[in-house]
């Protein structure tokens, strides 16, 4: 069977600002984007029966119409997560096949600004990453690749802390530019990536 090809950018945006401050919380590891039927919404119930989603559920899969599990995608010796998509897959993929992701050096409506989750040695717990969509460009009037200022992007996303409701906020990119403070290393930093229409 051929694995479901996303959206439109338009329409991930039109997605995303439609669930602003509509209920639900956030979890890591909660949500999806559920093509068989029944409500259009990212939500999962928890173990509390609470209604939960994460960042990546919501800004990749649910606003562009992916599953999560994907078999098969981003497998390969590069992978530090394959069969799955989350910020770490979708940059490896972006980096090596690009079966559903490029970078972009320019933003746009429906851009996807993320990074991926960060593994040090002798730290027993990684530091998870982060994705938003980008919804407005109005305050964008210069762009600087090569010193980006993520902060001029309006956003929507799903974030913490655990159990934070409404889960989807809208807002700007300001806390990845603040990630790239703290993080300056090219593998760390935020990145800007496109979904791809066709296989």
């Amino acid at each position: 069977m051929t694995p479901p090809r996303p959206c439109s950018a338009d329409e991930a945006v039109a997605r995303a600002l439609s669930l602003v401050g509509r209920g639900g919380a956030y979890e890591l590891g909660g949500g999806d984007y559920h093509p068989a039927g029944g409500v259009d919404l990212p939500w999962t119930q928890n173990g509390e029966g609470l209604l939960v989603c994460d960042c990546s559920r919501f800004a990749i899969c649910w606003c562009y119409r992916l599953p999560g599990a994907r078999p098969g995608f981003n497998a390969g010796s590069w992978a530090t997560v394959s069969g799955h998509i989350n910020p770490n897959s979708a940059i490896e993929d972006a980096d090596h096949r690009r079966e559903l992701f490029a970078r972009a050096a320019t933003p746009f409506l429906g851009a996807l600004i993320m990074y991926p989750t960060i593994r040090l040695a002798g730290h027993a717990d990684p530091w998870i990453g982060h994705v938003q969509i980008v919804t407005g460009l109005a305050r964008c009037t210069e762009w600087d690749a090569a010193h980006p200022d993520w902060s001029l992007l309006d956003t929507a996303e799903c974030k913490g802390p655990p159990g934070r409701s409404p889960g989807v906020v809208a807002g700007t990119g300001a806390s990845m530019s603040a990630h790239d403070r703290d993080w300056p290393k090219p593998a760390h930093r935020t990145v800007m990536l496109r979904v791809l229409q066709q296989p």
